[in-house]
């Protein structure tokens, strides 16, 4: 029973370690891959976390702008 609960709280913190990328590519982020190099080699320091966090859910500077159709 012990090793089902460590192994549930691994798999927790995984998932919450994880998460800036998992957020950066379902919303599509630009530097998706940048922020999951981020959040793989510095996402064990808070820092590095939420510098990919930050970087996941900021919104992209064209966002709100309507697009320039083409003629």
């Amino acid at each position: 029973m012990k090793i089902l609960l460590t192994m549930a709280v691994v798999i927790v913190l995984a998932l919450l370690y994880l998460l800036p990328s998992y957020l950066a590519f379902t919303r599509g982020a630009k530097d998706r891959w940048l922020i999951l190099v981020i959040n793989v080699f510095l996402g064990g320091s808070i820092i590095g976390w939420g510098v990919a966090l930050y970087m996941a859910l900021r919104t992209p500077k064209n966002a709100g702008r309507p697009s320039q159709a083409l003629n």
